[in-house]
């Protein structure tokens, strides 16, 4: 059974992230072909002399990559680019992780996760792939040589989406109707409500290990997060959206949508919707800028306790206070006119973890609330089942008398678990719909920090999605399969509009 503490970290892998659809991947041991509901294995003898080359050898555990040699392979040199690509091309803006480049004289287009070095080469159903079968993608430039590569027809059908980071980005491309199984911590209503009515089931497998034997009992493709692993699977569709996120910023995060647009034949709505979160995203960071012009700075931390634990070998605990210096928490304050609490002299002399923060033992109480008593407000973390309080999160830090801190004296104590579903386990959106939406979550952040915005400078009609205050506004919201009302619809952006100053 999984404990429900790891289950909540399992969640959010970057916070602790079919029918004619075919998938053909090519290896130095095995080629595998999913057509339909079928996979034909294909055993290639590595000393057999072939014309054609359909695996690279490498070294055990490496990644492999399909070249082709010979008169019949195509280069970018040879080939020319097909027009008809060019009406929704796809060019990664801000985003560090992916790539996608057309493959010429085809209709085919390469899509890399170049963190996981792992190329997918996609050809409409309708279209021909004998072309981008021959050509060698690694001359033309197009898959570098360490890459291993899978080939899938599109748009896919019968999907796996394991993870929950990587939901939202497929329901607003109009693509929920792919979807045959989910997360069991989705907090979507409409993918919920799918489950309930038969349309998809739920997965509950092991996210990290992705080898063949649990994708036998997949309908199709799956999607799954960066830190997946063991043999990977062909029709595994890896996605380092919580690495960007990791070490990136919230539009990088956001860009990925582009990343998921192939595999759908949705490249036009992708670009759609990104540039407009992008053009939102700048539009409410010029105006946090502005209106912090003229009041002092604001310091925020981002905190959490953590109770001891063991989990075994390599997985225990006696427990610490993190004041944490996560890259894309740096990056939402910034962006939001504030400055990190751990970019001030409050961490002076204190040495961060590479992967923690700063921590302080439990009982180095002194420790952490000299730290925590410069902070104007506080974003808390901590894992706390059974539902978080103010008085709760309190007593968590050690703290017995709130007058020492400004941030408790203020009432400005945070949260990001507004939203949540009704099932058990239970689901938390902050660790789903967040990542697409990055001018969602700058404009929850800027409310956050800076109470009097809204009635100055902003729509005011803005409700805030993933934060909440623990003082004034303790409600979560529940999520439920009820709120949906047409699962076949895309889902719809949550964003406010967001105007010039002299339009407001």
């Amino acid at each position: 059974m999984t404990d429900p503490k790891q289950a909540y970290k399992v969640q959010g892998e970057g916070d602790v992230e079919a029918g004619a659809a075919g998938v053909v991947s090519r290896s130095s041991r095995r080629t595998k072909i999913l057509l339909g509901t079928g996979i034909a294995t294909i055993v290639i003898a590595t000393a057999l002399a072939l014309s054609l080359t359909l695996g690279v050898e490498s070294e055990p555990g490496s990644a492999h990559v399909a070249t082709a040699t010979g008169d019949e392979t195509l280069t970018t040199r040879q080939i020319e680019t097909n027009p008809e690509w060019s009406k929704c091309a796809l060019s990664v803006d801000v985003a560090q992780y992916f790539n996608i480049s057309a493959v010429p004289g085809t209709d085919s287009t390469v899509v890399l996760n170049k963190h996981n070095e792992r190329a997918y080469v996609l050809t409409p159903r309708e279209a021909s792939d004998e072309a981008v079968l021959k050509a060698n993608l690694t001359e033309a430039g197009l898959v570098p040589a360490s890459y291993s590569v899978s080939y899938m027809r599109t748009p896919l059908e019968n999907v796996t989406v394991a993870e929950t980071q990587l939901i939202t980005y497929v329901e607003l491309l109009g693509a929920r109707s792919a979807i045959a199984s989910y997360s069991q911590y989705a907090t979507s209503p409409c993918v919920m409500k799918m489950g309930e009515e038969g349309l998809a089931t739920t997965f509950s497998g092991n996210v990290y290990d992705f080898s063949g034997d649990q994708l036998q009992t997949q309908p199709g493709p799956v999607f799954v997060g960066y830190s997946a692993n063991g043999d990977i699977a062909p029709e595994t569709v890896q996605c380092a959206v919580s690495m960007e996120q990791r070490e990136g910023t919230m539009l990088a995060t956001s860009e990925w949508i582009k990343f998921f647009a192939p595999f759908f034949g949705k490249e036009c709505e992708a670009q759609q919707i990104y540039d407009s979160v992008k053009e939102r995203y700048e539009c409410h960071k010029a105006k946090a800028a502005r209106f912090a012009q003229d009041f002092d700075p604001i310091k925020v931390a981002v905190v959490s306790k953590s109770d001891a634990y063991d989990y075994g070998p390599g997985y225990q605990s006696d427990g610490y206070f993190k004041v944490s210096d996560a890259g894309y928490w740096k990056s939402y304050v910034e962006d939001a006119a504030s400055t990190p609490l751990v970019s001030t002299e409050a961490v002076e002399g204190l040495t961060a973890t590479p992967t923690g923060g700063y921590q302080f033992q439990l009982n180095d109480t002194a420790g952490f609330h000299a730290v925590l008593s410069q902070a104007d407000i506080v974003i808390d973390e901590s894992y706390m089942p059974g539902g978080a309080t103010a008085e709760k999160i309190l007593e968590a830090y050690g703290i017995t008398d709130p007058s020492q801190f400004k941030f408790a004296q203020s009432k400005a104590l945070w949260r990001v678990d507004r939203r949540v579903n009704d099932k058990s386990p239970m689901g938390d959106d902050w660790f789903e719909s967040r990542y697409p939406e990055a001018d969602v979550l700058l404009e929850d952040v800027i409310f956050a920090l800076h109470p009097n915005y809204s009635g100055l400078i902003l729509n005011p009609k803005h409700q805030l999605t993933w934060l909440r205050n623990m003082y004034k506004a303790p409600q979560q919201e529940i999520l439920t399969a009820s709120m949906c009302e047409d699962v076949s619809a895309p889902q719809p952006l949550i964003a406010d509009s967001c105007t010039s100053f002299k339009l407001n």
